[in-house]
């Protein structure tokens, strides 16, 4: 950059221009969102997300007037994707820079929030072609031949199982990173071990009927849950362990889909459909990153004058890109969407 007694240069003229340029192809919508954090700029599609890295990014003393602004495909889903709507879209609603209170880093907040993002995403896109395996079986006809049927198949069901369950575990390492932004990693170590650090914190600072005390013990009894399963299946013993059960016929002729019993003395999950369990991790973390987010602004609010704000569930008619939390302001006695 030249300093202001310097006569302006071409390239200063070139960098400092008004930035324009299309982003992607019509296939993949409308562009709903552009989030900046720290040096990336991120462009929210409907079903695709893209990073654009500026000229100055990469030539950053501006040495050569051909380097280009680039930009690059980083997620294959976008605002259509209920996931991303209630983590990245929904992060970057509630952690801006003038609605969180001074002291808080709300862009290490939101770069959280986008890793929790691709962890439920790429989990889902694991359950997605698990249950389009199931549909396609289950309108298969299946008649034995010569005393013998063929059943069909989940392939590598034991590498897409452990797939998910880090993949959530991984989300929810991030949700407690998430919470270490807004009150610090070592405050919440002396606390207690994890998420219950968090839980425990909030019960010994907060009211024992707040609402975001009960949500955090929520999270941390779900996240211990989460993760004695990922141990079953990484750590299988006698007392701890899962059983996975391809497809099967029953003594009825009737075929039996695949399922999944976790076996563990203090969190076990009875037999059930593989998809629905899976789909049961991913939905419950997903509410509760959701979830924090919103409490974690609530708790932490720039002041805005004299006019009382909070955090809750935006009116149906009010909400943008189906985003379900956001700040709301009282005006008369009725609660309007704030931006």
């Amino acid at each position: 950059m030249s300093d202001e007694n310097t006569p302006n240069r071409r390239i200063d003229e070139i960098r400092d221009s008004a930035l324009s340029f299309k982003v992607g192809d019509e296939s993949e919508g409308e562009i709903r969102a552009i989030i900046p954090i720290q040096n990336n700029l991120y462009v929210v599609k409907d079903r695709v997300i893209y990073s654009v890295i500026l000229a100055d990014d990469i030539d950053p003393n501006r040495t050569r007037e051909d380097i280009p602004n680039a930009m690059q495909k980083v997620v294959e889903a976008g605002a259509l994707d209920d996931v991303v709507i209630r983590t990245f879209l929904t992060g970057y609603g509630l952690f801006r820079k003038e609605r969180v209170a001074v002291g808080v880093d709300y862009e290490a907040a939101l770069l959280v929030v986008f890793d929790i993002m691709e962890d439920l995403l790429s989990a889902k896109s694991i359950i997605s072609d698990i249950e389009d395996v199931i549909l396609k079986n289950r309108e298969k006809k299946i008649y034995p031949e010569g005393g013998v049927v063929v059943l069909p198949s989940l392939p590598n069901i034991g590498a897409r199982t452990k797939s998910v369950i880090q993949k959530i575990d991984h989300a929810l390492i991030n949700i407690y990173k998430l919470a270490c932004v807004f009150y610090g990693e070592e405050t919440l170590r002396g606390a207690g071990p994890w998420l219950d650090g968090l839980s425990k914190y909030l019960s010994g600072t907060l009211a024992g009927d707040e609402k975001f005390v009960e949500v955090a013990k929520n999270i941390a009894v779900f996240g211990k849950a989460a993760r004695n399963v990922r141990h079953c299946i990484e750590h299988p013993k006698s007392g701890q362990r899962i059983v996975l059960t391809d497809y099967q016929i029953s003594p009825n002729k009737n075929l039996v889909e695949p399922s999944i019993e976790v076996i563990h003395k203090d969190t076990p999950f009875e037999k059930a459909c593989i998809s629905d369990f899976m789909n049961y991790l991913l939905d419950s973390t997903l509410t509760g990153a959701e979830l924090l987010m919103a409490f974690l602004a609530a708790y932490h609010m720039a002041p805005l004058g004299g006019f009382e704000i909070g955090v809750g569930e935006i009116p149906v008619d009010q909400r943008r890109d189906g985003v379900r939390y956001g700040y709301l302001i009282n005006l008369g006695g009725k609660l309007h969407r704030l931006g």
